[in-house]
């Protein structure tokens, strides 16, 4: 959704303000001089970087560090795994890897990355809550020479290799958010309020930028991110744009693209109360949502109406899931207690609208589901805004979250038949094809009108704006390889 700022100033400070603008001219233009003058590459984002920790998750923070920070493997262009620090790296067993670390590896600090750095690594990133989930299935870092080690296993996990594709090898003992360290394509020199100031790193292991500075922007506003952004040959891409912008972005040479983003947002069904256990009122709602709820036109083109959980392009998705037929309805009236995030107003009242026509009446309670005990969640809502992304674009992730005992099952779902299917994944190891059928099962299975998980929602549409000049092919994961680029 895009979001409108305004700007309210009093008007005894216009003066102060103007001479501070004047000023802040002044220094900007210094540096875009100075920029300009060294061949420079720009992108501008929507969101704020969140900490230059790369152990603090956020998609706003990964699309940046990815500058900085690097793991072990990456994703191809296709999104298979693909090599990055390590030249080589199979299977001996189904609990047992193999892996070989280039040999000419470097920090930012000029440090030499081998297998003694790389494990003590791997043992402090085990105690980092957000990199628990990533490495708590490994049991033993062995090493068999300064650039060979192996990993043993607890139990086999087919997603290994995209997990440790998440995890970014960073200095160890080294404040990571006042100093960030990495072997990544290029080094932080300066920092202010919304934008980084990068340098291609020259020890850098594999291509090197062929230009002499990056600049990362953050304008949170779209039509100012826009105006800034337009005339200016040298940026290469801009965030967080709408479609409908299309076409004043072909005028100025702009390509609009998107990427799979993998999330998706849906209603979570609490089975603890009794309104969701009523097929009648399930079948209302999802019917107010089919009929009356348009997504893509109330977020101008940023969300994209769906009927499963999980998004499209993310492994288990089924094409083959289609929207329920419509039955006859009563006139019976329900009072379904509902919890948004804070900020979703706006989308409330759409809600609000499409369900009255179906004899629904909600209310809605925002705040952030974080803030909440896990117990007045479960006793207050009949209905959870969810919103999730699929871990490495594959779908397991999701049925881990609910078909399992975790923290984030609020409405103790239960499916017998679904929990079947997701215990024999792990027998499905080398068996890709089995594996996709079974996922694409459980999709189907999770939003069967009899036992249904959650009312699907919409899906994220990330678009962004790529200059034509430097003739970059857009990904899949939208990741920008400015190693391709030469000025």
């Amino acid at each position: 959704m895009v979001a409108k700022t305004q700007f309210f100033i009093q008007r005894r400070t216009f003066g102060l303000i103007f001479l501070a603008i004047a000023f802040i001219a002044i220094v900007v233009s210094a540096i875009f001089n100075s920029i300009n003058a060294k061949k420079s590459i720009e992108i501008v984002y929507a969101q704020n970087l969140v900490s230059l920790n790369p152990y603090t998750y956020s998609d706003f923070n990964t699309s940046r560090l990815n500058y900085i920070y690097e793991a072990l493997v990456g994703f191809s262009e296709d999104l298979k795994i693909t090599p990055k620090l390590a030249v080589s790296y199979g299977a001996l067993s189904n609990t047992h890897y193999r892996f070989r670390l280039k040999n000419n590896i470097y920090f930012h600090n000029n440090t030499h990355l081998d297998t003694n750095v790389l494990k003590q690594i791997f043992e402090s990133a085990q105690s980092i809550e957000s990199q628990q989930p990533l490495l708590e299935n490994i049991e033993e870092f062995r090493i068999n020479d300064t650039y060979s080690f192996d990993l043993l296993l607890k139990k086999p996990d087919l997603l290994l290799l995209s997990k440790l594709a998440s995890v970014p090898i960073a200095l160890p003992n080294t404040d990571l958010t006042a100093n960030p360290i990495g072997t990544g394509p290029f080094l932080l020199k300066a920092q202010t309020a919304n934008q980084l100031y990068l340098e291609p790193f020259t020890k850098y292991h594999s291509n090197k930028a062929q230009f002499k500075q990056l600049l990362l922007t953050t304008i949170q506003n779209q039509a100012q991110r826009l105006e800034y952004a337009l005339g200016k040959p040298h940026i290469l891409a801009i965030f967080g744009i709408s479609p409908v912008l299309k076409e004043s972005l072909n005028k100025a040479n702009l390509s609009l693209q998107t990427y799979i983003e993998g999330s998706t947002n849906f209603f979570l069904y609490n089975y603890n109360r009794t309104l969701s256990k009523n097929l009648d009122f399930r079948t209302r709602l999802q019917q107010a949502i089919d009929l009356d709820m348009d997504f893509y036109e109330f977020s101008e083109g940023m969300a994209k109406d769906t009927n499963q959980l999980l998004a499209s392009g993310v492994l288990g998705y089924n094409p083959n899931v289609v929207q329920a037929e419509l039955s006859e309805q009563t006139e019976t009236k329900y009072y379904p207690e509902f919890v948004l995030p804070e900020g979703f107003e706006k989308l409330s009242e759409e809600l609000s609208k499409a369900l009255n026509k179906h004899f629904i009446y909600p209310n809605f309670t925002f705040t952030n589901l974080y803030q909440l005990e896990s117990k007045d969640i479960k006793s207050k809502f009949d209905l959870i805004f969810f919103g999730f992304k699929s871990d490495f674009y594959d779908g397991q992730s999701l049925f881990n979250t609910f078909l399992t005992d975790t923290q984030f099952n609020y409405g103790a779902y239960t499916n017998k038949q679904a929990e079947e299917i997701y215990n024999e994944l792990t027998n499905l190891h080398q068996k890709p094809k089995a594996r996709q059928k079974a996922l694409q099962e459980l999709s189907m299975l999770i939003i069967d009108p009899a036992t249904k998980l959650a009312e699907p929602l919409f899906e994220n549409k990330v678009y962004y704006a790529l200059n034509n000049k430097y003739q970059l092919r857009p990904r899949l994961d939208g990741y920008l390889d400015l190693t391709l680029i030469s000025l």
